[in-house]
């Protein structure tokens, strides 16, 4: 029971640093279309995460239609977050308050996302989602990256 509960977080988390990745990077950061600075805007990254989860999972269509409204939610979630939890300076975590806030709304995500897949596409999601915590660096759910030199 609690490998599964760490499951889920890893999955939440992932889900998030995918979403905080793509918004940071933007369409002109690594891999993106374009090749000019900015960022995407919050629709094109809710897009952007659908069909990359459509691809690796095999979404129908209408599982897709499920997991979009839950995406876009997310984002708006990240956006108030962002607003009411300034960003800390160059180097220093986030304050407690909004990982436990962060985490909280990333189980709620997973968990709206897990009740839309099949057995099957759970479990290729946690493969997914584990390759993308990947790029967060260590610490698992919660941890934090280690200042940039």
């Amino acid at each position: 029971m609690k490998q599964n509960r760490l499951m889920q977080l890893a999955l939440a988390a992932s889900l998030t640093l995918v979403a905080t990745t793509a918004f940071a990077q933007g369409p002109g950061g690594p891999g993106g279309p374009g090749g000019r600075g900015g960022r995407m805007d919050p629709a094109q990254m809710v897009e952007r995460q659908v069909t990359d989860m459509k691809d690796r999972l095999k979404l129908t269509d209408e599982q897709a239609a499920k997991v979009k409204p839950i995406i876009e939610a997310q984002m708006k979630q990240m956006a108030e977050m962002r607003e009411k939890y300034p960003r800390p300076e160059p180097g220093n975590p986030p304050s407690e308050e909004m990982m436990t806030a962060m985490q909280k709304m990333r189980e709620e995500t997973n968990t709206k996302i897990a009740a839309v897949l099949t057995p099957e596409q759970q479990t290729e999601f946690k493969k997914f989602s584990s390759e993308r915590r990947g790029m967060g660096g260590p610490g698992g759910p919660g941890g934090r990256r280690p200042p940039q030199q």
